[in-house]
C-alpha cells in the first residue's frame, strides 16, 4: 500500500510483512529537498513502526552536504534505531536493506550509509534485499531446523509479539541467543549517543583495543606514533564513561570485530 509519494519519494508498506519499502523516483536537487523527503520518512516509520525497512536508491544521485550526512544521524537514523522497532536478526544484521541505484557512490552519503548503530545490508537488486528479508537467519555457531519462528503482530500495549515453536532439548539455547540479541539491542540504543560522539578515528582505534591490539600495534597500523594513540584511547575513556576495558567490550557490537581491521 502506499503511504507516501513526495516530489522524489515513494514509499510503501507492506503490512503482512511489516515492511516499509523507500524509493528515490528521483534525485532530489539541494539538501533542502533531500531533508523534506526525509523527516516525511520518519514521520511515517514512527506512526507505522515497520520491522523491515528497504531503501530502493533507484534515481537517487544527489550528494549531500557533510552537514546534511551528520543531520541525516542525529535527526532521522538515531530517532529510528533508539526506538527499536527494526528488529535485528539472529545473524547480527538489522533488517534495514539498501538496493544499489544508478550511482553506486550514493551507497557512501547520508542515509545509505548509517554510522546510528544500524547494521545494514546491501544488494544490487530489490529482489534480492527481499529474499534476504524474508529467509530464515542463522548464524555460524546456530543453525537449527527445527526452530520456528513466526511474527504473530502487536499487542494492546503495542508490543511486538513473536510465537516460538522449538525442541524441548534445544530451548535453553534458544532462549539465551534471543537473550543475547535483546541485551546488544538495549545496549545500542542506550549508548548510541556516546558512540556517535567518537571520531572516525576514534572508532578505529577503539575497534583495534577491543580486538586486543596493544599501544604500540596500534600506531603501528594507523600509522601514529604512541602518544597520539595514548590520547585516543583516553578521549573514548572519557566519552564512553568508561575505566577499564572490560567497560567497552560491548561496543564491539556496533561494528563488525570478525573481519580483519
Amino acid at each position: 500500500m502506499e503511504v507516501y509519494k513526495g516530489p522524489h519519494l515513494l514509499i510503501e508498506h507492506k503490512e503482512a510483512n511489516s515492511r516499509l519499502i523507500c524509493t528515490w523516483k528521483s534525485s532530489p536537487v539541494n539538501d533542502l529537498a533531500y531533508r523534506k523527503e526525509l523527516i516525511e520518512h520518519l514521520n511515517i516509520a514512527q506512526k507505522i513502526k515497520p520491522n523491515q525497512i528497504v531503501w530502493n536508491l533507484g534515481e537517487k544521485r544527489f550528494t549531500p552536504t557533510v552537514t546534511s550526512k551528520k543531520w541525516v544521524d542525529e535527526s532521522i537514523l538515531k530517532p529510528i534505531f533508539k526506538a527499536g522497532f527494526v528488529s535485528r536478526r539472529i545473524d547480527g544484521f538489522d533488517q534495514m536493506a539498501f538496493v544499489t541505484g544508478r550511482d553506486v557512490l550514493v551507497l557512501m552519503q547520508g542515509i545509505e550509509k548509517p554510522t546510528a548503530g544500524f547494521n545494514s545490508k546491501y544488494f544490487a537488486t530489490e529482489k534480492e534485499a527481499i529474499s534476504w528479508l524474508n529467509e530464515e537467519p542463522k548464524t555460524k555457531d546456530y543453525e537449527n531446523q527445527n526452530l520456528s519462528i513466526t511474527f504473530k503482530g502487536r499487542d494492546e500495549n503495542d508490543n511486538i509479539v513473536f510465537e516460538l515453536k522449538e525442541q524441548g532439548s534445544e530451548f535453553h539455547s534458544t532462549i539465551n541467543v534471543f537473550k543475547t540479541i535483546i541485551e546488544q539491542n538495549h545496549f545500542m540504543r542506550n549508548n548510541v549517543e556516546k558512540y556517535s560522539s567518537l571520531t572516525p578515528r576514534e572508532k578505529e582505534t577503539l575497534k583495534l583495543i577491543i580486538k586486543g591490539y596493544t599501544n604500540n600495534q596500534i600506531a603501528e597500523k594507523l600509522c601514529i606514533s604512541n602518544h597520539t594513540v595514548r590520547t585516543h584511547r583516553n578521549r573514548i575513556w572519557k566519552k564512553l564513561g568508561v575505566k577499564q576495558l572490560n567497560d567497552c567490550l560491548k561496543y564491539q557490537w556496533f561494528f563488525d570485530t570478525s573481519n580483519s581491521a
